[in-house]
């Protein structure tokens, strides 16, 4: 059971990841992107005050943890991050182990960042709305597996 999640996160990142470098040569939709996802974040973050019940002040440092989060994987990417496929074939033939290997290194390091920035955020939150953001974190979840399942 644990070989079957493991190989499923793997592709599910590999898929994701093979995914973003073929969309991050697309630069003269880039600008565009970026702005709807700098609303969807906003909108996202609004709605996590509301369902929180946040303070001004929570609502402010939440934001920019989330701010140096979002910086500190950006910059992971750009520093880091090795593309699996690109490693996979030095070579000239692909290497599973290495893709998997290669594949495991970067959701590490990422998964290192997330929840450094998670800790730093429920530092932020009362028991109370640490419960709320496990439930919120948990539908959402659960939406999101079931859109899986539904495609």
């Amino acid at each position: 059971m644990r070989k079957l999640k493991v190989a499923m996160l793997t592709l599910a990142l590999g898929i994701g990841l093979v995914g973003n470098s073929f969309a991050m040569g697309d630069a003269p939709e880039k600008p565009y992107k970026m702005e709807k996802m700098a609303e969807k974040h906003e909108r996202h973050l609004e709605k996590l005050k509301q369902e929180l019940n946040l303070t001004d002040e929570q609502f402010n440092q939440i934001k920019e943890i989330k701010k140096q989060e979002k910086e500190e994987i950006k910059n992971f990417f750009v520093k880091e991050y090795k593309n699996p496929l690109l490693e996979a074939t030095k070579s000239g033939k692909f290497d599973k182990e290495v893709f998997q290997k290669t594949m495991v290194e970067n959701a590490k390091k990422k998964s290192e960042i997330k929840a450094k920035y998670l800790e730093k955020m429920f530092n932020v939150l009362n028991d109370e709305q640490r419960q709320k953001f496990i439930n919120h974190m948990k539908e959402k979840m659960e939406k999101k597996q079931e859109r899986m399942m539904n495609h």
